[in-house]
């Protein structure tokens, strides 16, 4: 048994943030259900929410031989308090992230996790990783800058609140995490919490569509160790990315027969078509199963020096790699041509909206002339450069992605099959084998 942390540790951890730091004590272990079975972790430290603070946290480390593991401590905040539960009411310092600054709670987060990293280092031991849950994930990004790149450890936000929370950061900070966006992992479901406007941009951001607007939650019931079960998720209707064309078009069924319209004349397929569309255009391409493989294929033909000393084991890698090669290539195909459309529309969208928003304004304000109109439309945020300019821009770039992506396909595929080729016509025993 692994004594890492992963994320659906965290994830788990979380959700029962707030009921254990009201029950237990530090020292008590607690017990979560990790990979279909019960394991054991010590609390180490906690905080509880009571009627001067909404902050509920703790810090845990699993349980070895009956000792905490103090190498592998994680600490996780639990989401905002509700009128309902025991403490401070958390929406009056969730306002602070929703202006664009810090939770007001962060103050007392930060020094929540440095009396941790004080009380741990009397045993040698480390924090490894730092989580947070809505309004506590929204702050995560500042503690990855702040304290993560100081002591090491990895950060996960849960569906995040709070409008750009980059702006928090000080530019020594904001560099940092563009160079190291692997140290802030942050799963964004589109549920209400996208209301907060939150950017979807810096560190490592997985955006879960399907979920719908209610389910503001941490996924936790989704993650094997440190993946998304894609399949779960595909059944649930829910999109996720790196997933397969199969996964996707199980996902769009799904969420067709829960979420349709219910009118007999569209039809399920008919949403679940549009439904694919949506997440091409979100995500850019359907998961490459093979196209790894086929990477190994290449390094392992160049390493030979163009042989292989038995004839079984050239004939299935023949057979691997150029199934491997037609089925990569079909769905690169589709995929790429369905990308390149639906980004093509999009451009041609945007300014139809720029263009149908303009007249219609225009035949309101009659009175004004078009520079006063266009003035009227960006004092509410709708110009040009947000609805047409800026878009189009990013569509073009992901356009471009893509067909370098494609020509990067074929390059690699004709060089195995290249490669496969001279390797049958250097065995002769071979070759007459095959053909």
């Amino acid at each position: 048994m692994s004594n890492e942390i992963t994320t659906e540790v965290l994830a788990k951890a979380i959700d029962t943030t707030k009921e254990t730091v009201q029950s237990k004590n530090i020292d008590d272990p607690i017990r979560l259900n990790v990979g279909n079975e019960q394991r054991e972790y010590q609390i180490i430290n906690k905080v509880a929410s009571d009627e001067d603070s909404q902050l509920n946290a703790m810090a845990i480390a699993p349980i070895v031989n009956g000792k905490p593991d103090y190498n592998n401590v994680a600490v996780v905040y639990a989401g905002t308090n509700t009128h309902k539960e025991t403490g401070a009411n958390g929406y009056v310092t969730a306002s602070g992230a929703l202006a664009g600054g810090l939770s007001g709670e962060y103050e007392g987060a930060q020094a929540f996790l440095n009396e941790t990293q004080v009380k741990i280092a009397k045993h040698n031991g480390s924090i490894t990783d730092v989580a947070g849950f809505s309004q506590s994930g929204g702050y995560m990004m500042k503690m990855a800058a702040e304290h993560g790149k100081k002591m090491g450890f990895q950060t996960t936000s849960f569906d995040d609140w709070g409008r750009d929370q980059f702006g928090t950061l000080t530019d020594d900070q904001l560099k940092w995490l563009k160079s190291n966006p692997e140290m802030l992992r942050r799963y964004q479901n589109d549920s209400w919490a996208n209301l907060s406007g939150r950017d979807h941009t810096y560190g490592t951001v997985s955006r879960i569509e399907g979920i719908g607007f209610n389910g503001h939650n941490t996924l936790a019931k989704y993650f094997d160790g440190d993946t998304l079960n894609l399949d779960r998720l595909a059944k649930d209707g829910i999109f996720a990315p790196g997933m397969t064309k199969a996964q996707v078009e199980l996902a769009a069924k799904n969420w067709a027969k829960k979420n349709g319209d219910k009118k007999f004349w569209t039809g399920d397929d008919a949403e679940a078509k549009s439904r694919v569309k949506e997440y091409l255009k979100l995500y850019g391409a359907y998961k490459i199963l093979d196209l790894s493989e086929l990477k190994k294929l290449r390094k392992k033909l160049k390493s030979s020096g163009g042989g292989l000393s038995k004839n079984e084991e050239i004939y299935l890698d023949n057979s691997e790699a150029l199934l491997a090669v037609t089925t990569a290539s079909q769905t690169m195909k589709d995929g790429l041509i369905d990308v390149i459309t639906i980004y093509q529309d999009a451009i041609t969208e945007a300014k139809e909206v720029w263009t149908e928003g303009l007249q219609h304004a225009r035949s309101i304000g009659t009175e004004l002339n078009d520079s006063e109109i266009i003035d009227a439309l960006a004092s509410v945020g709708a110009t040009e450069a947000s609805i047409v300019t800026e878009p189009t821009t990013f569509y073009e770039e992901q356009i471009a992605k893509a067909k370098q992506l494609g020509e990067s396909f074929d390059s690699l595929a004709s060089e195995i099959k290249a490669g496969i080729d001279k390797l049958v016509q250097s065995d002769k025993e071979l070759s007459s084998q095959l053909f």
